[in-house]
């Protein structure tokens, strides 16, 4: 009778595992990173948000094995990236902040040296490169020298480079900076396409609205520490309650004690009203129930009100600002500047 060996699972093609880094800034210490920990499976795309200085870039140097980790290990198909002070893998595919192309070399030089690199050669390379090239939008400038290509025909060659050899891990950081709206839109359908095919993603960016479009799951930084990980769904959920918005031309409104109870913010907007926030239980409830619910002293004084539906931007500005104990909450946290409108939504006067 014969024995067969079960087949062996692949591991998880990304495993970053409690990785700290400390820099020295002169005599003080900054940690860049604070046992940070996140996985990417395989098929996966996973949206890194953080403002500047959150560590994404250092989080994605040590990743790719270009730098060391205090502490801590990194991943790739199986390969600890972070021994001896780091050493890339040929799995993984990386697309940098910071654009690095030959200026000298035309674009499709460029796509066929880092081909080349990666073993590739004859026709599959000229395929690859035309597959690349046409993903990019950059078929019409592959014999232009990429000093004369546009700042976001540069920055689609330099995640060009790095999608050359098909790698099954893929950094991405902030890939769209500098990119017309329609080489944006073709840059994030490739990127999903590559990990439909089975590449394990790590992107960062700045633009929530890709975060959608990718259909990614979400890891929160914040000076160095990992906030909160999830999906759109649940991060909104958990981090970002529907709000009702009232404007009142004075302060000494008498407000229903369950708004009260339930005051999210409020102050004077640069308008000259007085602006109340608060959660709201149902989601499903309208601006009108509220109004209602307001009574007769509050209802004469005042002048706007509407729904603030909960999004990933509100949850993503609720943790970062909840992070950090030195930042107070304002009247613009919910939804931006108030000096244009004062009676967004239903006006209710």
């Amino acid at each position: 009778m014969s024995e067969f060996a079960a087949p062996t699972a692949r591991p998880t093609p990304l495993v970053v595992d409690g990785v700290t880094k400390t820099y020295r800034q002169g005599e003080r210490e900054v940690r860049a990173l604070d046992h940070v920990s996140l996985t990417v499976g395989a098929g996966e795309i996973v949206a890194l948000l953080g403002n500047n200085g959150a560590g994404k870039s250092t989080l994605m140097s040590i990743t790719a094995g270009l730098l060391g980790a205090d502490a801590g290990t990194v991943t790739v198909e199986g390969e600890r990236v972070t021994d001896h002070g780091g050493r890339p893998s040929h799995h993984l595919g990386l697309a940098p902040q910071d654009g690095a192309v030959y200026p000298l070399l035309s674009a499709r030089k460029n796509l066929e040296y880092f081909g080349r690199l990666a073993g590739l050669r004859g026709a599959e390379l000229a395929t690859r490169v035309d597959e690349v090239a046409g993903h990019l939008l950059l078929r019409d400038h592959l014999d232009r020298k990429a000093s004369t290509l546009s700042g976001g025909q540069r920055r689609r060659l330099h995640t060009g480079l790095a999608l050359m050899h098909r790698p099954t891990v893929l950094l991405l950081d902030e890939p769209t900076v500098g990119v017309d709206i329609d080489a944006r839109l073709e840059l994030l359908d490739f990127v999903r396409a590559t990990a439909a095919q089975g590449a394990a993603i790590l992107y960062s960016t700045h633009q929530l609205n890709e975060v959608e479009r990718l259909g990614a799951r979400v890891v929160v930084i914040d000076r160095g520490r990992v906030l909160a990980s999830g999906s759109v769904g649940e991060l909104v959920a958990q981090h970002a309650p529907p709000l009702v918005d009232l404007r009142f031309d004075r302060a000494d409104h008498e407000l229903p004690s369950d708004l009260v109870a339930a005051l999210d913010q409020s102050g004077w907007t640069p308008s000259g009203q007085y602006r109340v926030v608060a959660r709201l239980a149902d989601e499903n409830v309208v601006v009108t129930d509220v109004v209602e619910h307001l009574g007769p002293i509050a209802q004469s004084g005042l002048r706007g009100a509407s729904i603030i539906a909960p999004d990933l931007e509100k949850a993503y500005r609720r943790l970062v600002r909840g992070a950090d104990p030195d930042v107070a909450p304002t009247t613009d946290d919910v939804s931006g500047d108030l000096t244009a409108s004062t009676d967004d939504g239903a006006l209710l006067r």
